[in-house]
């Protein structure tokens, strides 16, 4: 696994730039997202898809670790952070018709391009590939996940900026 700590350390490095770049977004968009209970819950998945990668860059950056308990630590991790996003969509769902057509809108199109439910899957997939003893499948398909949930936060952080109504 020494062979993927530059890898590990390109996607760390992404997701907390990225996160960065969400914080920008929403502070600059603070009243509309503020006063949205859906838009917050779409930043909040944002905010959960860099996170997850974040935490996916620590993990497989650990010296000396075992394939199967990294494996062992992705199935973790994909249960807690597709639990999140859940949770979140659930939470985003419950005030969605309180709001303005343009703040729903903009909310299902969030929703629409957040790769939530396909990061947690394809994470699972790979953990499982790993505690099985597929450490080479389970490391390729471990690249799936984490471009998922960058690419999909990236669109999702640029909407959040570009698209709310002043």
């Amino acid at each position: 696994m020494e062979n993927w700590s530059t890898f590990a350390e390109v996607a760390g490095t992404a997701a907390a730039g990225l996160t960065g770049l969400l914080f920008v977004a929403v502070s600059i968009r603070i009243d509309a997202i503020a006063k949205s209970r859906e838009l917050r819950n779409r930043a909040a998945q944002t905010l959960a898809l860099f996170v997850t990668v974040l935490f996916i860059a620590i993990l497989l950056a650990i010296p000396g670790q075992a394939s199967r308990l990294l494996g062992a630590e992705l199935v973790a991790l994909a249960a807690i952070s597709g639990g999140a996003m859940a949770a979140l969509d659930r939470r985003a769902r419950v005030g969605a018709d309180a709001h303005e057509a343009t703040e729903h809108a903009l909310a299902l199109l969030l929703d629409a391009v957040a790769p939530n439910a396909i990061t947690a899957v394809l994470l699972l997939i790979a953990g499982l590939l790993l505690v099985f003893g597929l450490g080479g499948a389970g490391l390729d398909v471990l690249v799936l996940p984490v471009l998922a949930a960058l690419a999909g936060g990236v669109i999702s952080a640029w909407l959040l900026l570009t698209k709310i109504p002043q």
